[in-house]
């Protein structure tokens, strides 16, 4: 959203109006009315206020009063479906991977660029994106379709001075969740892209409306009327999670200083090659850009800031069906039972005590006890006994229904076995076994996870679109590389280079329960997974224990994989600023002078030289830690930086240090082999000195 405001034509200000007030006029759409009103039930369900409604003639939302019966204490399935469905979906871990344009080097750089800067948007603002996840994963089984929107939000960043000597804010991209209440679309079309425009209507303060958009609102006759989708909002964001207490107070009380914001984005056509973004609050229109949020690409591709995310398709139709509806009917029945329960529990299901005569109530304190005691004249009860009577249960049939429309429910829910809220089938079931069922029960919502997840996709799609125009200063990222170590780099949108084809991958086909994680691990120490002679290679075998939630523990390897990072690291971030110190040897014909930084202390000597004068060569950075070192790991860790892509970006003298500092772990690692060979020779000559030609030698004589 642009806080400066495109200057509109008067007579072109109330075509925009008449057309936003068409696009977003309840009347015209009775479906996305009805659609509202069945997500509001869900809603309530969930929250478990069942006994609200919306009374048309009065505008205000009140509670359905049932006459002659108590409230029902509710068994809320419903949440619990919600809640397993919201983990089946959050649970799966997919990895991001972009496509470059071309088999091009700078393509594929920024390509995986690319990469870093989705990852860091994802836990930018403390997370901030994964919150929005989740919200989406909630909404989508609770109303079959909901939207996530990405836009450049001004607001946000950090300060600076622009040409003019204003005070401007360089932005951020932001990717929010919002629900079908705050959006319309339009009627034709069953897929978003085919809709010629989308609509935001959300509620923003009076003030800060016309502080942004410099106007001063002025209530209209259509603000007068009570909107619907005003209240439903601030009901449902705002409503007690038990029995709808304030709600009255919410009801009545209109809010004068709270005004809808409205937005439409339309799609390019002939008129408007670029699409176009209006906004209007009160009547007035505010701006009116003739390009979309969202920039078009030389090749005529757009998209809308909106992102559709679908529960159940029907054919036909663009509004998809949540997965609570088909639980409400044996949720009412649910609850229909535990009213007559209630009811008879506290009537006929009682016990009762019959007496001839009356009765005196005396309170007794017995080992600390309080009792009451009931007493009463056996002589005016003519001698009659107190009669005890049983209470009237409901019979069996109604708990038996009720574990029936439990199952229904289950089922319905495509978890029969309960597998998916966390319930082993039986005491016996290996971690194995309850990864096997659960993977039978996810299979059915495969479909619908993918689907959810091919919506993340494209909005990471337009979240990599807007970084390229909205990060046109420097930015930095912080994300965790290969070992777990920490990785800053600084970029702008524009080396991203246009890259954008994102692709979703599942990540990791591990088990995805705990007691199925450990019998696993189990296994693999059994097979010789982790032993010291496995031929698989420390860096797969910790990615395996970090996806397996056993990043804990630590390879004995570790400490000189991350020493030989580390000096990978110091060298990657020396820069042309920092001081360098010419340190020339001595002039040899096979010697090379290279020029080495203070800070860093490095074992070097002549690449040129054979291992034996290597060793005995003149050391140029004398690192006291070196012969602690593993060779054969600092190589292979310093020979993999040095062929990667990010080794070409460094300055000529860090190259020169760190490949003559390779070359001697090398020299170090051959000299070692050597040593271990004429060693192993000298003992096998030994060994065979002790024995004749023809046999053992002779015992000498006693």
């Amino acid at each position: 959203m642009n806080k400066k405001t495109a200057p509109v034509d008067k007579l072109e200000d109330k075509y925009v109006i008449r057309t936003v007030e068409k696009f977003f006029n309840d009347d015209l759409d009775l479906s996305m009315q009805m659609l509202e009103r069945i997500t509001f039930r869900n809603i309530l369900y969930y929250m478990g206020e069942q006994w609200m409604n919306w009374a048309k003639q009065e505008q205000i939302f009140r509670r359905i009063v049932k006459k002659n019966s108590p409230p029902t204490p509710v068994s809320n399935i419903i949440r619990d479906y919600v809640r397993s469905m919201k983990a089946l979906i959050l649970n799966k871990d997919f990895s991001v991977t972009i496509w470059p344009n071309s088999e091009d080097v700078d393509d594929q750089e920024a390509a995986k660029l690319g990469e870093l800067v989705l990852e860091d948007m994802e836990v930018a603002n403390d997370e901030e994106f994964l919150d929005e996840k989740e919200k989406v994963a909630m909404w989508v089984v609770l109303a079959g379709t909901t939207f996530m929107r990405t836009f450049p939000e001004l607001d946000r960043g950090q300060w600076y001075i622009d040409g003019n000597g204003d005070m401007m804010k360089t932005g951020e991209v932001v990717s929010e969740n919002l629900s079908l209440f705050n959006v319309r679309v339009d009627l034709i079309g069953d897929t978003l892209n085919k809709k010629r425009g989308v609509g935001i209507q959300s509620i923003k303060p009076r003030e800060w409306v016309e502080d942004t958009f410099h106007v001063n609102l002025t209530t209209d006759e259509a603000e007068k009327a009570t909107n619907y989708q005003k209240k439903l909002m601030k009901m449902v964001a705002s409503v007690s999670p038990w029995k709808g207490a304030g709600l009255e107070s919410l009801s009545d009380v209109e809010d004068d200083e709270m005004v809808i914001f409205k937005e439409i984005e339309y799609k390019p056509d002939m008129h408007y090659p670029n699409g176009r973004y209006v906004g209007t609050c009160c009547g007035q229109v505010l701006f009116a850009h003739d390009k979309m949020p969202i920039p078009i690409d030389d090749k005529g591709n757009w998209e809308y800031t909106l992102t559709d995310f679908h529960y159940y398709y029907i054919p036909g139709r663009f509004w998809s069906d949540a997965g609570v509806n088909d639980l409400i009917s044996p949720q009412n029945t649910i609850n229909q039972i535990d009213q007559a329960l209630e009811v008879n529990r506290k009537s006929l299901g009682r016990s009762m005590v019959a007496l001839a005569s009356t009765v005196e109530i005396q309170k007794l304190t017995d080992y600390g006890e309080h009792l009451l005691l009931l007493k009463y004249d056996a002589t005016l009860a003519g001698g009659q006994k107190p009669e005890f009577r049983q209470g009237v249960p409901l019979p069996a049939q109604i708990l038996d229904e009720r574990q029936v429309h439990r199952q229904v429910a289950q089922e319905a829910a495509g978890d029969p076995k309960n597998v998916m809220r966390g319930q082993a089938p039986s005491a016996q079931a290996s971690g194995v076994m309850v990864d096997t069922l659960r993977e039978a029960a996810e299979q059915g919502h495969t479909p619908d996870v993918m689907r959810f997840y091919r919506s993340i996709k494209r909005t990471k799609r337009k979240q990599l679109i807007l970084a390229k125009h909205v990060y046109t200063e420097e930015r930095m990222i912080k994300v965790a590389g290969k070992g777990n170590e920490i990785r800053i780099k600084t970029f702008t949108g524009a080396d991203l280079r246009d890259n954008i084809d994102v692709r979703l991958e599942l990540s990791s086909g591990i088990s995805s329960t705990k007691t199925g994680q450990v019998q696993m691990f189990l296994k693999l120490i059994e097979a010789g997974f982790f032993s010291s002679q496995s031929e698989v290679e420390p860096e797969f075998r910790e990615e395996l224990m970090r996806r397996m939630g056993l990043s804990g523990f630590a390879d004995k390897n570790n400490t000189d994989v991350q020493r030989a990072q580390s000096e990978n690291n110091v060298i990657s971030h020396a820069s042309e600023e920092e001081t360098y110190t010419d340190v020339t040897v001595e002039a040899q014909p096979n010697d090379i002078i290279i020029s080495t930084i203070p800070e860093i202390v490095f074992t070097m000597n002549n690449p040129n030289s054979t291992p034996e004068e290597t060793l005995d060569s003149i050391v140029i950075g004398d690192d006291p830690k070196f012969k602690y070192d593993n060779h054969v790991i600092h190589y292979n860790v310093h020979k993999d930086f040095i062929i990667s892509p990010e080794f070409s970006d460094l300055l000529p003298d860090s190259q020169a240090i760190l490949i003559a500092h390779t070359d001697y772990h090398k020299f170090a690692m051959k000299a070692q082999i050597e040593e271990a060979m004429q060693q192993q020779m000298a003992m096998e000559a030994q060994a065979g000195g002790g024995q004749g030609q023809n046999g053992p030698a002779a015992r000498p004589p006693a």
